[in-house]
């Protein structure tokens, strides 16, 4: 997206005023092959990112730390026309080719990599969603006037769902497809007056994070509790609406967001974008933001009263075992994507039997008296 105009100086401060997010903070900048960073996703301990339209049809892998770029993936049998974010399931990534600007858009697609692929080659081939909207009969050209245009897709009950960018009455419209290769109507499933247009979301522990920014360019996350009405009409419970107006400016361009594994801590990104008022340069480099969200519910325990505890081996192959003094009541595993995996039973000895479970990084929550509770990370080889 390439519409904005405007102004700025901007502030970081280390917390928003609604009382989720905290830690609001800037990161470093993105590497200069990804001025155009329009989606995002973190996997395998590193970020991903892409362009948007009428760029090459690659993926950026970036350490996670230095912000260096690692690898370029090209996706061999795909175009960029206009690339607008990227999400996850469990063995797949998913890149939406759905930015319809002009709202005329037929060829509106989402393409669908192995992980295992991605990780072992730096050129992948994908499967193919194509899709075009169940209440969609006017194809004519509107540029920035169409209902039609999205920025933001989110895997979501074995469904993709996607969020629309209206530009004419500032709302987002929810539609789903299927996970799997194919032709689909994608059926309306939800919609939220949000109050402007919505450029990039994630799912993550039941609960969803967009970004966007408002016809006055004022930058702001929506947020869907968990404690929602369950269903696909993810915003019948209502939202909440988080102004970054203090954070990043008027005129900064959000594009992206990902959560960083089940920590509670997310990654957004904002786009290059250069502007002159008043014979003055303004320039934002593409740059990466970190926050934090203290309602994750792994992660809402305070720990400090309970003795010291330890898992061993870790990795692990078949077996682990929990040391600790406390009174060890229940415990839940969760994999990388949040979801809670079949907990096997405890012995008497604090050992758990997880030869079941597949290789990967998972989440163990401990619970103890007093509703007390503890987060250990463990890797399974």
């Amino acid at each position: 997206m390439k519409n904005l105009i405007p102004f700025i100086i901007f502030t970081f401060y280390s917390f928003l005023a609604i009382s989720q997010i905290t830690n609001f903070k800037e990161k470093f900048d993105l590497p200069e092959e990804t001025k155009e960073t329009s989606g995002l996703l973190f996997f395998d301990s590193k970020i991903i990112t892409h362009n948007d339209s009428g760029n090459n049809a690659n993926l950026f892998e970036i350490d996670s730390l230095s912000g260096n770029l690692l690898r370029t993936i090209s996706i061999s049998n795909a175009t960029n026309i206009d690339w607008e974010d990227i999400t996850e399931d469990e063995n797949h990534i998913y890149i939406a080719d759905i930015g319809n600007n002009n709202g005329n858009r037929i060829d509106l697609k989402i393409y669908k990599i192995l992980k295992s692929d991605f990780k072992k080659s730096t050129s992948v081939s994908a499967e193919i969603i194509s899709f075009s909207y169940e209440d969609q009969t006017n194809f004519d050209s509107k540029p920035n006037g169409s209902n039609f245009d999205a920025e933001s897709i989110v895997v979501f009950n074995n469904s993709i769902l996607i969020f629309t960018k209206n530009w004419n009455d500032l709302k987002t419209n929810v539609y789903k497809t299927p996970l799997i290769k194919g032709d689909y109507e994608a059926k309306k499933v939800s919609s939220a007056n949000v109050g402007g247009l919505i450029t990039g979301g994630v799912y993550n522990d039941n609960r969803f994070f967009l970004t966007g920014y408002d016809t006055s360019l004022i930058p702001f996350l929506i947020y869907i509790s968990p404690n929602r009405k369950p269903g696909e009409d993810i915003f019948f419970s209502g939202f909440n609406k988080i102004s970054l107006e203090n954070e990043l400016g008027q005129g900064s361009q959000l594009e992206g967001i990902t959560n960083i594994g089940l920590t509670g801590n997310y990654y957004i990104s904002r786009e290059h974008f250069t502007t002159t008022i008043n014979g003055n340069p303004y320039n934002f480099t593409q740059k990466l933001y970190e926050f934090y969200d203290e309602t994750n519910p792994l992660l809402s325990f305070t720990e400090n009263k309970l003795k010291k505890i330890t898992i061993s081996p870790n990795p692990l192959t078949n077996k682990i075992k929990i040391n600790t003094s406390s009174h060890l009541l229940d415990f839940e595993i969760y994999n990388s994507l949040g979801k809670k995996m079949h907990s096997p039973t405890i012995n008497s000895q604090k050992e758990i039997d997880l030869s079941n479970l597949k290789r990967g990084v998972y989440i163990i929550k401990i619970k103890f008296n007093g509703e007390k509770s503890a987060v250990r990370k463990i890797i399974k080889l």
